[in-house]
């Protein structure tokens, strides 16, 4: 494994392709068979309310803001500057954010309106602001857990990454259901479609890595 280059599956092309034709089966999937999107799980999330868990949803619902998700990549560029180096820094949030940004494209094409607020017993103050598959905040969790472990070398720092990102990710997406806007499809969509994002551009930063800082090495030991 080269310095500047993230740990991806050998078959990366494979499974990027097999997780966006899942994100993309499962939302048009839901948006024509209404029993999939899984609309009482939401419900039933929602009612289970306090203020605590009030708090913690509006604060979840900030991170699809592209300021906070600016600020949270530097934040991860800094630590892993000063642990992994620029070039892996750089690669880790670089596919986060475009990876993230892919979710744009599937909720144009799938075009899954939001769901209505009738069936919630409590009602918070979210108004968004885009289509509801797959959940953007789901999208940028999973990302960036799934690019974080592609920076780590060791099993045991892997594990921790995935184990606690997954807590992340499963706190990220109650918060989503909790809050009413979205179908549960919307959150597993949101998971599939976070991985693959990340997935095709991983890749494709470690091909452009290979070659850029492979030359500048070799001109730097002429």
């Amino acid at each position: 494994m080269k310095p500047a280059q993230l740990r991806i599956p050998r078959h990366w092309i494979v499974w990027t392709v097999v997780l966006f034709a899942l994100t993309f089966a499962l939302g048009f999937a839901a948006k024509w068979i209404p029993a999939l999107r899984m609309e009482s799980l939401g419900a039933s999330i929602n009612r289970v309310n306090s203020p605590f868990l009030d708090k913690i949803a509006l604060l979840l619902d900030k991170i699809d803001q592209v300021t906070v998700v600016g600020v949270i990549l530097v934040i991860v560029f800094i630590i892993l500057l000063l642990v992994k180096g620029w070039r892996l820094a750089l690669g880790t949030v670089v596919v986060t954010g475009l990876g993230w940004i892919t979710t744009l494209v599937v909720k144009t094409v799938v075009a899954e309106p939001r769901p209505t607020t009738a069936g919630l017993t409590h009602l918070l103050h979210v108004n968004p602001a885009t289509l509801s598959y797959p959940s953007g905040h789901v999208v940028f969790a999973a990302a960036l857990v799934t690019a974080l472990a592609m920076v780590c070398r060791g099993t045991l720092a892997r594990t921790i990454v995935l184990v606690v990102g997954a807590l992340f990710v499963l706190l990220v997406m109650w918060s989503r259901l909790y809050v009413g806007v979205h179908y549960g499809s919307d959150v597993v969509g949101g998971v599939l479609n976070g991985v693959a994002g990340v997935l095709l551009f991983a890749g494709l930063w470690n091909l452009v890595a290979s070659r850029v800082f492979a030359g500048r090495g070799r001109r730097v030991a002429a």
